[in-house]
């Protein structure tokens, strides 16, 4: 039902492609018993006629070649309305992912949702290409014979009742079981693409320390469970084939026997009789196709729950209505924050204000919270009490562009994405021409070396920026927040990890990009709260403003 509410707005296209499933089915099914026309009315008695049996062939005809043409024109009309469902599913899964916040990155592995966006997605699309049509059209297949069956003998259609009744329970079992089986193999799938992009993305790690052994082991480990799934799953379709097969030949064997009883006392006609075992070999067909297309059908419908059970899970940062309009101080009042329920709680009725044009460092311990302060402040996820306002607004009521015109955040790592330097740096501004650009990297000072790129704004930077140095990422980091032209810039330990000769190249990059503008920065180094306005410690779950003075800060650092 929740497909379906999917699929509304192309209603029109849906009850347009049924229509022609219809009228395809009833063309492909017209021939035995125009058959028995022929045979009953044509062929048997002592005169045949065979201008009867010629009008037969030709209606025949004219049936085969129009059931063709609609069938053409069904096929695409399905394959369209397929391929836009799958489309708007991924759509509305990559749009749900990006609608989280941080914190459900956090506890969830990357590689199950790249299962669920690629995997569990292609399992749809396997299903779009190969199975729509066939499994519908089996399915009215065999609803228009049952119903053509007990139309032209109800004495032979009694016959087959009890093959029919022990394929409906074949089925009812097999969906049961393929069902946990196909949901087991989908899980299995996740974990291995789990593993393995955990391992890739850590390939540095593995190699510097020798785990290649380790990781092949785990990948191995994975990769079983993975083929057991698919055992378990494959084991269950072949026994559901053996039964439709069964059910099969053992309703056309029980025909014959009685129909050719029922021929000899002329309770039926011998048209009558040939036209009944023809549908019932037509049977055969949607019914061997059955048992491939209910196992694509669930592996589908497992991977069409795994995608609904992510569009299930809430938003724990929705979108505000409000625009900012007005600019102000960021801050926070009495904010608090624990990570999940029933864990203590990070920080407690924290009150910090961040003035127009104001600096201020947040130092502290490994762990007090000084990360989690600044995330909060610039609402990557949301506070569990009190509240962070920008100009008086509680910022959860804010809209996205209006929050994030006003107060971004440069993290420690400088994510980049595979592309060029320009393709990065329009990230944040897509309209933004070469110059402005070059201007933004200029402002930062990282003028010279862009200059000194073969292909300048070409350059390609490699997945997460991995063929530019750690430096390098930040100034392009840098580069966006001049970009941006925020009123309010968020540092999350911007320099941390970088040489001395780099990290004052940044720090100079950071005073440019930030001038005139509210800086929070989160400093572990007394470099990096040089210059700062106002310096507050972060520590035991609350703040203490230790004020402008460098020595106090210095004594503060040393102590902790």
């Amino acid at each position: 039902m929740r497909t379906l509410a999917v699929l509304r707005p192309r209603w029109a296209a849906v009850a347009l492609a049924a229509l022609l499933l219809v009228a395809t089915t009833a063309t492909s099914l017209a021939g035995p018993w125009i058959l028995r026309y022929a045979v009953d009315n044509g062929l048997v008695g002592d005169h045949p006629d065979t201008g009867v049996v010629t009008r037969a062939g030709l209606l025949y005809l004219g049936l085969a070649v129009a059931g063709l043409a609609l069938a053409r024109v069904q096929v695409r009309l399905v394959g369209w309305i397929g391929e836009w469902l799958v489309r708007e599913l991924r759509s509305r899964a990559a749009d749900h992912v990006l609608a989280m916040s941080v914190r459900y990155f956090d506890r969830t592995p990357a590689g199950v949702l790249v299962s669920r966006l690629t995997a569990d997605i292609d399992a749809l699309q396997d299903v779009v290409q190969l199975g729509i049509v066939p499994f519908a059209q089996a399915v009215l297949t065999l609803t228009f014979l049952a119903v053509v069956l007990v139309a032209l003998s109800w004495q032979l259609a009694l016959v087959c009742l009890l093959p029919a009744a022990a394929l409906v329970a074949a089925t009812v079992w097999f969906r049961r079981a393929s069902r946990a089986a196909f949901a087991a193999v989908r899980d299995r799938v996740a974990d291995t693409v789990a593993a393995l992009t955990e391992r890739l993305a850590g390939l540095r790690v593995v190699r510097a320390f020798r785990q290649e052994a380790g990781t092949t082991e785990l990948l191995l480990a994975r990769s079983r469970r993975q083929l057991d799934a698919n055992v378990t799953a494959v084991r269950v379709q072949s026994f559901y084939l053996a039964a439709m097969e069964f059910a099969t030949v053992g309703s056309i064997a029980a025909v014959l026997a009685a129909g050719g009883a029922l021929a000899a006392r002329d309770a039926v006609t011998i048209g009558t009789l040939s036209a009944f075992v023809l549908y019932l070999l037509l049977a055969f067909e949607p019914v061997q196709s059955l048992s491939f297309l209910v196992t694509v059908l669930e592996s589908a419908a497992a991977a069409l729950r795994k995608i609904y059970a992510l569009l299930d899970e809430p938003v724990d940062v929705p979108e505000g209505s409000r625009e900012l309009v007005r600019t102000g101080p960021l801050a926070a009042e009495g904010v608090g924050f624990r990570y999940g329920d029933g864990r203590p709680d990070v920080l407690r009725g924290v009150d910090l204000t961040l003035r127009p044009g104001e600096r201020v460092a947040l130092v502290g311990p490994t762990g007090a919270g000084k990360s989690t302060l600044a995330k909060l402040m610039a609402r990557l996820f949301d506070p569990t009490a009190g509240r962070v306002s920008y100009a008086g607004v509680d910022v959860r009521e804010a809209t996205w562009p209006a929050l994030r015109s006003r107060v971004v955040m440069v993290a420690q790592d400088g994510q980049l994405t595979a592309g060029t330097l320009a393709h990065n740096l329009r990230a944040v501004r897509p309209r933004a021409t070469d110059d402005e650009l070059a201007a933004a990297l200029a402002a930062v000072g990282a003028g010279n070396w862009l200059a000194g790129l073969p292909d300048g704004l070409a350059t390609p930077v490699g997945e997460g920026g991995s063929l530019l140095s750690a430096g390098e990422r930040q100034l392009v980091a840098l580069a966006r927040v001049c970009l941006l032209d925020a009123d309010v810039v968020v540092l999350d330990e911007a320099t941390s990890g970088l040489d001395p000769g780099t990290e004052r190249l940044v720090e100079a990059a950071l005073v440019a990009a930030t001038a005139g503008r509210a800086v929070l920065v989160v400093a572990h180094r007394t470099s990096t709260v040089r210059g700062a306005d106002r310096v507050v410690a972060v520590n035991a779950g609350g703040v203490t403003d230790l004020g402008a003075p460098y020595d106090t800060t210095h004594e503060y650092l040393d102590q902790h």
